[in-house]
């Protein structure tokens, strides 16, 4: 992760305190949920790892139909039949 300084209100640091106190999670954690909330209000991308991931691969796998796994491959025709209707 990159570390950033920012500077803040007394007021500002109370309340981010008082949050993380009150969820036990860090002061940092706070900080980017509240700056990815922001900035998917914005309209700016925000994914982690995992999401950029699945989204690389969205849309382009797909399992074959029954048939098709008749044909290729004789031993997945029974699962396939069975599970997927």
């Amino acid at each position: 992760m990159n570390v950033i300084t920012l500077k803040l209100t007394e007021d500002l640091n109370a309340a981010l305190n008082e949050v993380s106190r009150k969820r036990g999670v860090s002061k940092s954690a706070v900080v980017r949920e509240a700056l990815e909330q922001s900035l998917r209000a914005e309209g700016g991308v925000v994914a982690g790892a995992a999401e950029r991931w699945v989204a690389q691969w969205q849309g382009r796998l797909r399992l074959p139909t029954a048939t098709e796994a008749r044909a290729s491959d004789p031993r997945l025709a029974h699962p396939l039949s069975k599970h997927l209707r």
